[in-house]
């Protein structure tokens, strides 16, 4: 039996700790790189959320441009009604057409700006976040911007069925676009020049003040402004509520590396 001298064996450790050392080498490079990675994720997924933060503030402001307008198109659909009830459907009168038209021209919707909370959801930022409570509450969110979707969609769906072809059919066109079209003015400046290309003040409308199509239309604006009313209730509210929630939620887990950067930057400038 062939024996291994002095030299082999030293050879054989030199080897066996060169294994053991590469192993350790690549396990460390590996431990390295994923929590080089993990620091990365977890820095884009707070750039993230301080964008989410700032889309959130910026969709409350631009929701109460948007109720203040809501509100408005509500009052002056009651002000259509009202007079209806009062006088009837009148064909020759400027003052109705212009009821009408504020109660029918400006309906309007509500977009939130969802890019940088799609972003979080498909990036899997979401795990990076170690927030349970600010996890579950982004959920929440999205599923109230489906719900305030499905809400706007159903008032649109009354909207082009039963009531633009109500515009179609008793609205008549020529005065408006005698300076609306023809001469490319804006929406308001031609409004405001009706009673100017309809000198003799006729036909503002087309309908006739019969007791049936009073009750109908009476019907459907009053339908209108229940289903408009309705949604702050049923949608809205919530919808407000959540965004504020998340607000905070997300600027409370924002704070603290806000902080040690301010106490970083004070510390620096003494």
């Amino acid at each position: 039996m062939k024996k291994i001298s002095y030299i082999e064996k030293l050879n054989l450790k030199s080897r066996l700790v060169e294994l053991i050392i590469l192993f350790f080498a690549i396990t460390l490079g590996f431990i390295v790189d994923n929590y080089r990675e993990s620091l990365s994720e977890k820095s884009n997924a707070k750039e993230l959320l301080s964008s989410m933060s700032t889309d959130l503030k910026e969709d409350l402001v631009r929701f109460e441009t948007f109720s203040n307008i809501r509100k408005n198109l509500i009052n002056s659909v009651n002000d259509f009604i009202d007079d209806v009830e009062k006088r009837g459907l009148l064909k020759d009168d400027l003052y109705q057409q212009q009821l009408f038209s504020l109660a029918i021209f400006n309906w309007t919707y509500f977009k939130p700006n969802k890019a940088n909370i799609e972003q979080v959801i498909s990036s899997g930022a979401l795990r990076y976040l170690g927030n349970d409570e600010l996890i579950n509450q982004i959920g929440v969110l999205e599923a109230q911007n489906i719900s305030l979707n499905d809400r706007q969609e159903r008032e649109q769906e009354f909207f082009l069925n039963y009531l633009q072809p109500l515009m179609h059919k008793y609205y008549n066109f020529k005065w408006l676009n005698s300076n609306y079209v023809r001469k490319w003015e804006s929406f308001d400046e031609a409004s405001q020049k009706l009673s100017e290309v309809n000198v003799e003040n006729t036909d503002y409308m087309l309908w006739e003040n019969s007791i049936d199509l009073k009750i109908k239309i009476i019907n459907l604006f009053e339908n209108y402004v229940f289903i408009l009313r309705s949604s702050y209730l049923v949608t809205y509210a919530g919808y407000l509520g959540e965004i504020n929630n998340t607000i905070k939620i997300i600027d409370s887990n924002l704070e603290p590396e806000k902080l040690s950067i301010n106490s970083k930057e004070a510390s620096e400038n003494q």
